[in-house]
């Protein structure tokens, strides 16, 4: 293949050199992919590419099929592979004499050139996903929209580890800095926030969390029929986030979203976040059977069914059991301790204090919105709640009945 020539400006930022580029939308079609090489986990660079390719890209595609002054600024690709080259100009002529050449500063005249690729290149974007899209589908229908010119800033990706972590922090931050990132998006490619950085390890890292056994989702919602993952990549995302802000240290979340701490403190969170999924395996036999099984759908539906299961099994019980945790150990409990004392409570959504609360027994459906009263009743249960009458009224109003006519649960220790 003759090589490509893209007319180029070759710049310095922080330190980052990259190159400003013109390219045919036909090119950034044909050439640049999402962000799908920077993750061992394949699923996690699926999930990727589902968020990015969906709702807005087909806003965009409107827009440059119906827009006749559409416009975009730059995108911002990462390029690896191949024999990219850089061709920088000299002896300017000018053609007018409206310029002394004199005065150009060298620095200015080495930012001009070509950049050059062979073809065998890759290319994928770090800015500008919803963009591509958006040209992939309105190409398709309008070829001729081919022919526009796309500004891209190249900058190179290394594949190892270390390049991984350095394309995907600069992916988060152009994208936070632009627009919201989407939670799926900073679960997969945050190297800042340290909720996303273990979630993603445990998945490719750690036995109970294998990718089979998570549902790549954002959100923590959990279909009954589901025998398959244990729960949603989500979940274990707001798991994590209540251990390491409550059970781990108090630390308010926004520290841990976008403050990176040194690598001998990850390890930490990581070991942490390791310490407390297997102390609740060790606590609740059910998890303990589903973790070390090498059936995994058989122990999913024995404790996920129509009628209920096992609360555990619902990301929503696994986010309140969580917060039971946090709330012992912030009474001064050892963490091995809280987690004995909260495995001490019923498990069955077919039980109370979970039918008609987070279990609805008659649509055979989970009942998330009132998660705050399910716990306050499991506190309760353990001599942990401070405002009895209050939660006995809420307790009523949510189940229908007269205050006189309701009953908290049983303790199961005293006072």
């Amino acid at each position: 293949m003759k090589r490509q020539y893209l007319p180029a400006l070759r710049g310095l930022f922080g330190d980052w050199v990259y190159y400003s580029c013109l390219m045919p939308m036909s090119d950034v079609v044909n050439r640049v992919q999402f962000a799908d090489e920077i993750h061992k986990s394949q699923k996690l660079s699926d999930m990727i590419q589902r968020r990015l390719s969906i709702g807005r890209g087909k806003e965009i595609a409107n827009y440059l099929l119906k827009e006749e002054q559409r416009f975009f600024n730059s995108l911002v690709v990462a390029l690896y592979g191949g024999k990219p080259s850089w061709h920088g100009f000299e002896n300017f002529r000018a053609l007018q004499d409206d310029i002394d050449l004199e005065d150009i500063p060298n620095d200015a005249k080495n930012s001009l050139g070509f950049l050059s690729f062979t073809g065998d290149e890759k290319i994928f974007a770090i800015d500008g996903q919803h963009r591509l899209a958006g040209m992939r589908e309105a190409v398709k229908s309008k070829s001729e929209l081919g022919t526009d010119e796309v500004p891209l800033i190249f900058v190179a990706h290394r594949e190892t580890e270390e390049g991984r972590i350095r394309t995907r922090k600069l992916f988060t931050t152009l994208n936070k800095t632009a627009r919201p990132v989407g939670k799926g998006e900073i679960i997969a490619l945050d190297e800042c926030d340290v909720m996303a950085i273990v979630t993603r390890h445990l998945i490719e890292n750690h036995e109970f969390f294998k990718e089979d056994r998570i549902l790549f989702v954002q959100n923590s919602n959990m279909p009954s029929t589901n025998i398959t993952e244990f729960t949603t990549i989500g979940n274990i995302y707001d798991v994590l986030t209540i251990v390491f802000t409550k059970i781990k240290e108090t630390k308010r979340s926004h520290e841990l979203k976008f403050f990176r701490p040194s690598d001998e403190k990850l390890d930490e969170y990581i070991q942490f976040a390791d310490i407390f999924f297997r102390g609740l395996a060790e606590a609740f036999p059910a998890l303990k059977e589903y973790f070390t099984s090498d059936k995994d759908s058989k122990v999913i539906e024995k404790y996920r069914n129509k009628n209920g299961g096992n609360v555990l099994f619902r990301p929503v019980g696994l986010q309140i059991f969580t917060e039971v945790i946090s709330t012992l150990t912030a009474q001064k409990l050892p963490l091995k301790k809280a987690i004995e004392l909260a495995a001490k409570l019923p498990t069955e959504l077919n039980d109370n204090p979970y039918v008609g609360v987070i279990w609805l027994a008659s649509s055979m459906r989970m009942n998330p919105k009132e998660k705050v009263l399910a716990r306050r009743l499991l506190l309760y249960m353990l001599s942990r709640e401070s405002k009895p009458k209050e939660l006995q009224a809420m307790y009523a109003k949510q189940l229908g009945v007269d205050i006189s006519d309701c009953q908290l649960p049983e303790k199961l220790l005293s006072d």
